[in-house]
């Protein structure tokens, strides 16, 4: 079967990282992982996937770090990017709309809802 798009999940946890991938596949989707800010950063540039799965707080940069050189550089702007992030805080989905995320969802993830998000990012 061939991918149904390529999407980039990006989380310092080994767990999630494994849980997201493991969703994401059943959709028929290639998954590619990167657990710090600047390997996804890296990973995104060279791979131009069609989503981008961050979470907040990783080593070395941040997820809305991330994102901001993702939507300001135009061969990467039009990914679309999803923020994970564990706090359920106003001011967290303040930061991750700042940084121009399409999409913000809170741990821990609701699925059905990843999925749905995923879906209809790639759908775009």
């Amino acid at each position: 079967m061939d991918a149904i798009g390529k999407i980039l999940i990006a989380d310092d946890v080994e767990m999630v990282l494994r849980l997201e991938e493991l969703f994401l596949k059943r959709l028929g989707c290639q998954v590619i992982r990167a657990k710090t800010g600047p390997e996804a950063l890296r990973k995104i540039q060279a791979e131009k996937p069609k989503v981008v799965l961050l979470d907040l707080e990783m080593p070395e940069m941040t997820g809305d770090a991330v994102c901001k050189f993702t939507k300001s550089s135009p061969s990467t702007k039009n990914i679309v990017v999803i923020m994970v992030t564990s706090h359920g805080k106003k001011e967290d989905e303040d930061r991750c709309r700042r940084s121009g995320c399409d999409y913000f969802i809170t741990k821990p993830i609701d699925h059905k809802e990843l999925i749905a998000r995923v879906e209809e990012a790639l759908r775009k």
